[in-house]
């Protein structure tokens, strides 16, 4: 009911010299060069999901009445698709920034900066997006009449597979800080501290 996901398990499995993909003992850095594709890939269907639920939310609204007038009309439905539709367009544009990055072959670091906070704030805001088009839908949103439940669950697994959100935020921090390393300071605010301080305390003798 929800996308497939399983244990793959290989026990006592031989692989000739020849079928090596890569180098001996070269897994870990094969296996961290594909996650900068795969990362991309789950965000754009994080984001794809949060799209077709809001699709869904739209239809809905319009069609849907309550004290004789469509419930889009009413600020507490409208507001939340405003907000969806913000949103997903930050997202889609993180993702292509992201994507743009991979095609300029642009260093390791920063594409693995770029697509961990696509699929970060992708899977966040599809989840937003989704709870929204779930709530204006009201309580058949919650049942299988309408795919939104299942994205719902779809995407919280999606938060989780290929690195946690929690993994997606130590990389971020982690390659910032080195990016930002010798970045120039626009002002020394610790220099600058103690004239001001006693700027402030002439005002007061």
């Amino acid at each position: 009911r929800g996308g497939g996901a399983g244990r793959l398990v290989f026990k006592d499995a031989f692989v000739p010299t020849a079928n090596l993909i890569g180098g001996e003992n070269d897994a870990g850095s094969i296996f961290y060069r594909m996650m900068i594709p795969e990362r991309l890939t789950s965000a754009a269907g994080a984001l794809g999901m949060g799209q077709a639920a809001l699709d869904v939310a739209l239809k809905y609204s319009r069609k849907r009445k309550a004290f004789g007038q469509p419930i889009k009309n009413f600020q507490a439905v409208s507001f939340k698709v405003a907000e969806s539709i913000t949103q997903l367009d930050a997202a889609r544009a993180l993702i292509y920034a992201a994507a743009r990055c991979i095609d300029a072959d642009s260093p390791a670091a920063l594409q693995r900066r770029m697509v961990s906070q696509a699929k970060k704030f992708c899977t966040e805001t599809a989840w937003a997006v989704v709870n929204h088009a779930m709530q204006i839908l009201g309580g058949i949103g919650y049942t299988n009449v309408y795919p939104v439940e299942r994205f719902l669950r779809d995407i919280r697994l999606i938060m989780i597979w290929t690195g946690t959100n929690e993994i997606m935020d130590l990389i971020i921090q982690h390659e910032y800080y080195k990016e930002r390393e010798n970045a120039p300071a626009g002002r020394d605010v610790e220099a600058d501290a103690p004239e001001a301080d006693n700027a402030e305390e002439k005002i007061y003798e």
